[in-house]
């Protein structure tokens, strides 16, 4: 941190001490755990009181931190409820119907049994009861991701996010950090565990079972309903995952590819819930601002280094473009890629395939989301030569773009992905070979017709209308299909499930 901004924080805390005290307590988990209500009416002067006693520093006013952050008062009552026992069980029912929910908040504003805070009792008398009960039954759901990671992973739990609210549905968002590489904007998702259910969107390895340190959260008390968003690339999953789905009460997935392995496995309930796939905003940028050509026919595939180079197999999809075109010929192929120098070698494969080739473009960068998109509105085609795929989000984006995308026909693209609406490249299954972390060399994956894939280049290049159909009929296709509407139904359903569920096993 420069010395400006250090500079810059002591004096936003010198002019509102209450805030960044507010902002210190989002992100620091201990406080969360010992002081649950501390962002309320009902837990603030505790809270103040212990900060000037344990830092020696001036008690902060009791202003409401409802006007800070918890500005609902429904949020802070549900809070209160579920930081203190007594309510709990003088009110068991209080957030499963109206009328239990009216019990507690008349109970609040004026039983003598209740011991509050002498500001909370008039807050709580002033609240409109009536108004106020339904909300009680709003919880909304808690969503916990890598929102700064620049990967799959961030666009998936974003599209999640969009979905959710498309349907209705609040969301309470954190962020897990990753390394020093993420985007800046942990502090941007300060969500508490306000909801009952709690959507962990983190892969088994390596940060399930530290998701919440890392996202500077505690585990709120009594534990909410949690479900696990998982992406895999095989038919079948380590055996370590077992041990991170006992941790959860039912695990999600965007395939029925990855569904399949995990069912196979795993003792707790599997659900196929796509997440939704929509094209952000991005700037139409022309080739030039990539360093390409205009004039000629252009090919583009986009993958991390991280997520294993020989599952993403760009050196197939070389051999095949190479096979498809001789030199001299006005096409070009785009290798996006990233983090090229955290795997040295892998990369050093791939320039060497690349071969000096003019015809070849390897941009290894990490450009921003908008100027990907942008990169892949520039280009003709998408080909996407994996081995395997949890979903193939890159291969989403392009059909929705209304570009002809060329594929393997194998794993988790097939769900969205037919003759009708794209290119497919037919297969054979192989075993891995080798152990390829975190892949076991006894897992098998497609090896992909590098001839077929020539073939389906060339007919493309060669036959522009049928680019231009295929194209349109694979926006029309991921357009009705990948919809974030009905993914964020698809969700809604499933949650509206559970809490029926969870509020009839209360009562039973």
């Amino acid at each position: 941190m420069a010395l400006e901004e250090v500079w810059w924080l002591f004096m936003q805390a010198q002019e509102n001490p209450q805030g960044e005290l507010v902002r210190a307590f989002l992100f620091t988990a201990q406080w969360q755990q010992d002081f649950p209500d501390a962002l309320t009416v009902f837990g603030w002067s505790r809270f103040s009181d212990w900060v000037a006693t344990a830092y020696g520093v001036d008690r902060i006013p009791t202003g409401l931190v409802a006007t800070v952050h918890f500005e609902r008062p429904a949020l802070q009552v549900r809070t209160g409820y579920m930081a203190h026992t007594a309510w709990r069980l003088a009110h068991p029912d209080a957030l499963s119907n109206v009328s239990a929910a009216r019990a507690l908040l008349e109970w609040l504003a004026s039983s003598e049994q209740v011991p509050l805070a002498p500001e909370a009792r008039p807050w709580c008398a002033a609240l409109d009861v009536d108004a106020l009960a339904p909300e009680l039954l709003d919880d909304g759901v808690n969503l916990i991701g890598h929102f700064c990671y620049p990967s799959g992973l961030r666009v998936s739990v974003e599209a999640m996010t969009e979905a959710l609210g498309l349907a209705g549905i609040r969301t309470s968002l954190r962020d897990v950090r990753t390394d020093a590489r993420d985007d800046p904007r942990h502090v941007c998702f300060d969500g508490l565990e306000s909801g009952d259910i709690t959507i962990i969107h983190v892969q088994p390895e390596p940060f399930f079972e530290r998701a919440y340190a890392r996202a500077d959260l505690a585990q709120r008390m009594p534990r909410t309903y949690r479900i696990a968003y998982w992406y895999w690339e095989f038919d079948s999953i380590p055996q370590a995952w077992c041990a991170y789905a006992n941790q959860v009460d039912e695990v999600w997935t965007a395939t029925e590819f990855i569904a399949k392995g995990l069912r196979e496995r795993l003792s707790v309930p599997v659900r196929t819930l796509f997440p939704g796939v929509a094209l952000a905003p991005f700037k139409a940028r022309d080739r030039a601002y990539f360093n390409l050509d205009e004039s000629r026919f252009t090919f583009l595939f986009t993958f991390h280094m991280v997520s294993v180079m020989e599952r993403k197999n760009p050196l197939g999809l070389i051999r095949a473009f190479k096979m498809a075109f001789q030199g001299g010929e006005p096409v070009t192929l785009v290798l996006k890629t990233s983090f090229g120098d955290r795997y040295p070698v892998q990369f050093q494969e791939l320039r060497e395939a690349a071969g000096g080739s003019s015809a070849i473009r390897i941009i290894d960068e990490i450009l921003s989301s908008d100027e990907v998109l942008s990169l892949m509105n520039a280009c003709d085609s998408y080909v996407s030569l994996h081995r395997s795929e949890g979903l193939g989000l890159t291969m989403a984006e392009a059909m929705l773009m209304g570009k002809p995308v060329i594929a393997t026909a194998f794993s988790g693209n097939m769900d969205f992905m037919n003759d009708e609406n794209s290119l497919l490249v037919p297969y054979q299954r192989v075993r891995v070979g080798r152990p390829i972390p975190p892949y076991d060399a006894d897992m098998e994956w497609a090896e992909p017709s590098v001839e077929h894939a020539a073939v389906l280049m060339r007919r493309l290049y060669d036959n522009p209308q049928l680019a231009r159909e295929v194209g349109a009929r694979g926006r029309l296709s991921a357009e009705v299909n990948l919809s974030l509407d009905a993914a964020g139904r698809r969700m809604a359903e499933r949650l509206d499930e559970i809490t029926a569920l969870r509020r009839g096993a209360s009562r039973a």
